[in-house]
């Protein structure tokens, strides 16, 4: 079996995981993982398929057939980590930068990000736009916590910063 990494992205309407899904069946794909999401009207997701090897080119035509979507195939990377993985939340009043400040932050120190999610909200009382990021990361035995925490915290006084196992 072969394991691949789908990107998707095309006009969003019904039906078209739906379609993706018969593809990837029909040519002997099995669904690993996935993750989408409609962004402003936008279909766009990342998909993890293991497919019999004599299947992948059929497989990946069918799904480059889709006229509705733009797909990139690559081969998925099987090698697994020894680090810890840390879920972190940051809040904060929404201003440009943040998500670069923070993720150029964190690549300084050698984390890598595995998910991230933002988003955008009213802020009780205020009327002004708060701003929070879901983090998954994966973290080196050599980095320490603290340290990544007490980084993020120097970036700015506003942004409330809360890291769990």
């Amino acid at each position: 079996m072969k394991q691949l990494i789908v990107t998707l992205i095309g006009k969003d309407r019904p039906g078209l995981v739906e379609l993706v899904s018969n593809t990837v069946l029909q040519h002997q794909g099995s669904w690993q993982a996935s993750n989408f999401s409609n962004l402003s009207g936008q279909f766009a997701g990342i998909l993890h398929i293991a497919v019999p090897t004599q299947q992948v080119k059929e497989l990946c035509k069918a799904l480059d057939d889709i006229s509705e979507l733009h797909i990139h195939f690559v081969e998925a990377n099987s090698t697994l980590s020894s680090h810890k993985t840390y879920q972190l939340t940051i809040t904060g009043n929404d201003r440009p930068g943040i998500v670069s400040e923070v993720t150029t932050k964190l690549a300084s120190m050698s984390v890598n990000i595995h998910k991230l999610k933002t988003t955008t909200q009213g802020a009780p009382n205020s009327g002004h736009s708060l701003f929070v990021a879901s983090f998954e990361l994966d973290l080196p035995t050599s980095v320490d916590l603290d340290q990544v925490q007490g980084a993020l915290e120097a970036l700015a006084d506003d942004l409330t910063i809360d890291i769990e196992d």
